[in-house]
């Protein structure tokens, strides 16, 4: 499955899908991302990214050890979401359930920007932010993002996903071009993800004889003849 047909299938946030979208960029379009949250970033210091999930789990194994806070996969999501929805480590670097999951959390966190009365002006004060087209950005949406970012413990999260959104570029030259999306590798058989509930039916749809001989099907009431 290739990038664009992973967030079209397994994204559950379909209010924002270019907000998803842009968050991948974060994570350079790489399913096995990881990233210490606690960590100053430098950049001759930073390793080589993980290419496997071995390398994935390797690197995750080896952040918790110095204490750190690992991110993990497309969405950069923290261990503590795999575990609400019942998946366990290896989950977050399968690209569809990293999104689902993800995703799941960015609608969370709409609905919480929705209903909260006391959201603050959408706007960054220009001594804040100097490049006029954060300004772009809607109340609603920059509150999902700062939730976001709070939430995973990035401290770059909102800067980075702001200026993928507002750039003109569809890629900024960190995603490719949505004509040459990166397939990711298959992984192995799962039976959890928005991918599971849908695929079956799109590649082998029930033919209506079989629907009438299911054993759920109703019985229907027969007429007697005169």
């Amino acid at each position: 499955m290739d990038l664009l047909s992973t967030l079209l299938v397994c994204n559950l946030y379909g209010t924002d899908p270019a907000l998803v979208r842009a968050i991948t960029a974060n994570s350079h379009a790489n399913p096995h991302f990881v990233l210490d949250a606690s960590a100053d970033v430098d950049i001759d210091a930073v390793p080589a990214e993980p290419k496997t999930t071995a390398e994935a789990l390797a690197r995750v194994q080896e952040i918790t050890a110095h204490g750190g806070k690992p991110l993990l996969g497309l969405l950069q999501i923290p261990p503590a979401w795999l575990a609400l929805y019942g998946r366990e480590l290896p989950d977050a670097f399968d690209p569809c359930v990293n999104v689902a999951i993800g995703s799941a959390m960015l609608s969370t966190f709409d609905y919480e920007c929705a209903h909260d009365k006391k959201r603050p002006h959408p706007g960054p004060s220009p001594a804040d932010h100097p490049r006029p087209t954060l300004h772009a950005i809607s109340a609603r949406r920059l509150c999902v993002i700062r939730r976001y970012g709070e939430a995973i413990g990035e401290a770059d999260f909102e800067e980075l996903t702001t200026l993928e959104l507002n750039s003109p570029s569809p890629n900024r030259g960190l995603l490719p071009d949505p004509t040459d999306a990166p397939i990711f590798p298959s992984q192995p058989p799962r039976t959890w993800g928005p991918d599971c509930l849908l695929v079956p039916f799109l590649v082998t749809p029930p033919t209506p004889q079989a629907a009438i001989q299911s054993s759920d099907a109703p019985t229907l009431p027969t007429t007697p003849t005169p």
